[in-house]
């Protein structure tokens, strides 16, 4: 099976990330991979900070430097807990660029679901959300601090190309976790049927089909995406997805769910999909998001 091999977390010394550090080091450690914290520090805040101190280059060195002493002290934290020894930058310029060009370069991105401004995070879009739009890579965004690795996983599909990769990129980031395959349907136009006469039991008959094509398109994606020894379980109801997924989640007291981004076209690559987006905002537990 292939392991991951690379992890990038971005640090912002907030407490969401510092359970992203903590988390990306368990999936380290766990999957046997290199670890590199990344700290980004605006250009634009450098810019604003030569012009109110008049160019002066000592503060700018100092901020530098205290950001190179709060990221080596987190490594040394996660080295003391978990045994991994992270790799560790500094870096400045355009901050989501930057995180997402170190992200091209690994598996999986970790970072945290807030940073360290939250009313800036409330008006324009967590960091994390922006990063989402434009991400290639398998983006975790952790919610929760982390006490042992994940145990129990969602994994909503649709059949469409993201339910193979995100099969694949759970079994990845949790080899030994139990896995539950959520597929939500939909009867088209139930209201209008009801009107046209259409029956209870015609309602039904259609349900019952969906249920059992659903079944085989999940049976399918198991033989093709997960071994025979990762444990699976096949859930397939009537409904919207959202409530659908949020409520499995609870029931099953899920500590991760893996979804696809959704985009459909060339245009939607900058945009997350609106069940995405709602699973980003409604769950509690931590979201890992894939690309095909």
């Amino acid at each position: 099976m292939k392991t991951l091999t690379s992890i990038v977390a971005a640090i912002d010394f907030s407490e969401y990330a510092r359970s992203a550090a903590e988390r990306a080091a368990l999936i380290a450690k766990e999957q046997a991979a290199t670890l590199r914290l990344l700290h980004v520090i605006s250009g634009s805040s450098l810019d604003d900070l030569r012009n109110v101190l008049r160019g002066s280059a000592e503060i700018e060195a100092a901020v530098i430097e205290e950001a190179n002493t709060k990221l080596r002290e987190t490594a040394t934290a996660l080295n003391k807990s978990t045994g991994v020894t992270a790799q560790e930058e500094v870096a400045t310029g355009q901050v989501i660029a930057k995180i997402r060009a170190a992200a091209e370069a690994a598996d999986l991105l970790v970072l945290g679901a807030r940073g360290t401004n939250p009313l800036r995070d409330l008006v324009l879009g967590t960091t994390a959300e922006r990063l989402l739009r434009t991400c290639r890579r398998p983006s975790l965004v952790v919610k929760r601090a982390p006490n042992k690795t994940y145990q129990r996983l969602i994994v909503p599909v649709d059949f469409s190309a993201y339910s193979a990769p995100a099969l694949t990129m759970a079994r990845q980031v949790a080899p030994h976790a139990r896995i539950s395959i959520v597929h939500a349907f939909r009867v088209p136009f139930e209201g209008r049927l009801r009107i046209a006469g259409a029956t209870e039991e015609a309602i039904r008959r259609y349900c019952d089909e969906e249920r059992q094509e659903a079944g085989r398109c999940i049976d399918q994606l198991i033989a093709e995406c997960l071994p025979s020894t990762q444990r699976a379980a096949c859930i397939v109801e009537q409904g919207d997805p959202s409530p659908v997924i949020l409520a499995q989640v609870q029931a099953q007291a899920a500590d991760l769910i893996v979804i696809g981004k959704q985009g459909q076209s060339r245009a939607d690559e900058l945009l997350l999909g609106s069940v995405t987006r709602h699973i980003l905002a409604g769950s509690s537990c931590d979201i890992l998001v894939v690309s095909p």
